[in-house]
């Protein structure tokens, strides 16, 4: 698909601002079917500013490789496993849970932080994470938000420690703080974060790979966010698709869902790798969680 579109902002202070962006992107689905078996799929996306920066062989090549290696799906034993999250899994997460960092959601009291979280420790140490509207990687950057604030690299989550939430205009008076060019104008003006980036914090002491991992769960994506994720009470329970990883080996789950809770799974962080990758709603490396709770079906 290719997407253009211009926005412009003025105001009766005499503000005026505006600018203009294209993208693209191409999305594969596979589906195949074996007689006997349950049917597996794969997926790939790729994105850019325009259809000739397009990978659409590597996006092809991913899909049919994610396919080919569900093909041989075993059941796993229910129970808990160490968890390896892949960059868009990661995101997905932390985008279901946003209220974390979100003003207008802590102001509703609909978040799992209050006021008083600023500048406490919510996750491991391991873990930063900023909202960067203008990270090179991001096709769809944004100069100023739906107030015309502008955008900048704002810092989340800086080595464990919770450092700002995203605001607009409303929610920085109320709290007594900055606006950081997150709001968005419809009906009423709501907050959000644009392109999230995932990165280490402190160095870690030890470094992990799949490759010496040992029955570690990889979970590649999340599915059923809309209905596994209760973001108030901060829990969560979610089919995924992904491998059991033994000794370099992959083998694909056949049905199973991954559950706990959010704040635990911030904490229990014990590596975050260097090996960050672009993805449509952000950039994000491998994240390895000590332990979560693996039900099979």
């Amino acid at each position: 698909s290719q997407n253009a579109v211009e926005y412009f902002y003025v105001n009766s202070d005499g503000a005026k601002r505006s600018e203009a962006r294209t993208s693209a992107s191409v999305y594969l689905y596979t589906k195949t079917e074996q007689e006997g078996r349950k049917p597996r799929s794969g997926h790939a996306v790729r994105i850019g500013v325009g259809p000739d920066q397009l990978d659409v062989d590597g996006c092809l090549q991913e899909a049919t490789d994610k396919t080919l290696s569900h093909l041989e799906y075993k059941k796993i034993e229910s129970g808990k496993y160490r968890i390896v999250f892949s960059p868009s899994a990661f995101l997905s997460l932390i985008r279901a849970f946003g209220n974390l960092y979100n003003a207008q959601s802590v102001l509703d009291k609909r978040s799992l932080s209050t006021a008083e979280s600023l500048n406490t420790a919510v996750a491991s140490p391991l873990l930063s994470i900023y909202d960067d509207a203008l990270h090179p990687g991001n096709v769809g950057p944004e100069t100023f938000d739906g107030e015309g604030t502008p955008t900048r690299r704002l810092p989340i989550i800086e080595k464990g420690v919770l450092t700002h939430f995203l605001h607009s205009a409303g929610t920085a008076k109320r709290l007594g703080a900055t606006p950081t060019g997150h709001a968005s104008i419809g009906a009423k003006v709501s907050v959000g974060s644009h392109f999230l980036h995932v990165t280490q914090g402190e160095a870690a002491d030890t470094t992990y790979s799949l490759e010496g991992a040992e029955n570690v769960v990889l979970i590649d994506d999340l599915q059923a966010l809309h209905a596994g994720v209760n973001a108030l009470q901060g829990s969560f329970s979610l089919p995924f698709d992904g491998w059991l990883v033994h000794k370099g080996q992959r083998t694909s789950i056949e049905s199973a869902t991954v559950a706990g809770d959010f704040h635990q799974l911030l904490q229990s962080i014990i590596y975050v790798s260097p090996d960050e990758e672009i993805t449509p709603s952000g950039v994000a490396p491998h994240v390895w969680v000590d332990e979560l709770s693996i039900t099979g079906e």
